[in-house]
């Protein structure tokens, strides 16, 4: 029994060891930071929907994979409402959930508004005990089943933004709720609250070229803040090239464009961790479209 709790934690504990893995890991969020941010649904005069599809350290086994749509809209002049769904899937454990947000935006002086935004969500972690490495089979505590595990949450957002630059802050995993498996009770398997600081400003390099610098702070309450440093450079504000580098896990190298209202963003993270001796490196698609976008409402690039 013993052991295969310490096979289980350690699982878990693999999971829980970076904000990343708690919760789903984006590369390509600076070209949808609703995904991080509550805050920021209702503050563009378009509504952008995104499908994001991420395949995590190619080359091994059940490693992350991660499917997520999102969408978000201007309701009025003051407020936005929008919603996520995504699945996260990591070897036997999966995290399926559903997020709806709402956000109030405020008119600081004529360029420069704040939002603040809540969200609540729910997910399903689930553990499929049949795809577990059992050590001793004859456990009583593991019978091949599928074991679930229902999670309310909440979010909370503040984001501060003009036509040139953005700061943004936000809180995920407010509850903290305590997942018990079996019987299992290592406070491993608490979810931790996840901290997110971001900010940017775009250079206008002529008519055609901008260059966005940006940067996000990330971490929790038991892990170290890692820090993801991005620059894009933007040709007609259609096409894009970008290189980002996360602090002691990956360099990622992402381009993109855009026609008419629809996008589509491609990203590849080369690991830097021991990781890279048996992964080709993680590969992440987005598609999106900009409804209701008009000729300036894609004035900023985010």
């Amino acid at each position: 029994m013993k052991k295969i709790i310490i096979t289980l934690t350690a699982l878990i504990a693999m999971i829980s060891m970076s904000n990343a893995q708690q919760l789903p890991l984006y590369s390509q969020y600076m070209m949808n930071g609703f995904l991080l941010n509550p805050a920021m649904a209702g503050s563009t005069d378009y509504a952008p929907i995104r499908l994001t599809a991420r395949t995590q350290w190619v080359g091994i086994d059940n490693a992350p994979q991660t499917l997520a749509a999102s969408g978000h809209t201007k309701i009025g002049n003051n407020m936005g409402a929008g919603g996520y769904i995504y699945t996260d899937m990591f070897g036997p454990v999966s995290r399926t959930g559903i997020q709806g947000s709402y956000a109030y935006h405020m008119n600081l002086n004529s360029d420069l508004k704040l939002g603040l935004g809540l969200s609540m969500s729910a997910f399903q972690y689930k553990l499929d005990e049949n795809n577990l490495h059992i050590i001793d089979e004859s456990d009583y505590a593991i019978n091949g089943g599928i074991e679930t595990v229902f999670v309310p949450d909440a979010n909370f957002g503040a984001y501060l933004y003009h036509e040139k630059y953005f700061v943004g802050l936000a809180a995920q995993q407010l509850i903290q709720f305590k997942i018990n498996i079996g019987d299992n009770d290592n406070n491993l398997n608490q979810l931790v609250r996840h901290y997110y600081f971001s900010g940017g400003y775009t250079f206008n390099l002529g008519e055609k070229f901008n260059l966005q610098p940006s940067l996000l702070l990330k971490g929790t309450e038991r892990s170290p803040f890692q820090v993801d440093i991005n620059l894009k450079a933007f040709y007609q504000r259609n096409y894009w090239l970008g290189i980002s580098y996360r602090t002691q896990d990956a360099v990622i190298a992402m381009l993109g464009l855009k026609v008419d209202k629809y996008i589509i963003g491609y990203a590849f993270d080369y690991t830097l961790s021991n990781i890279i001796n048996y992964s080709s490196g993680s590969h992440e698609i987005m598609i999106g479209i900009n409804l209701g976008e008009g000729k300036d409402s894609g004035s900023r690039l985010l």
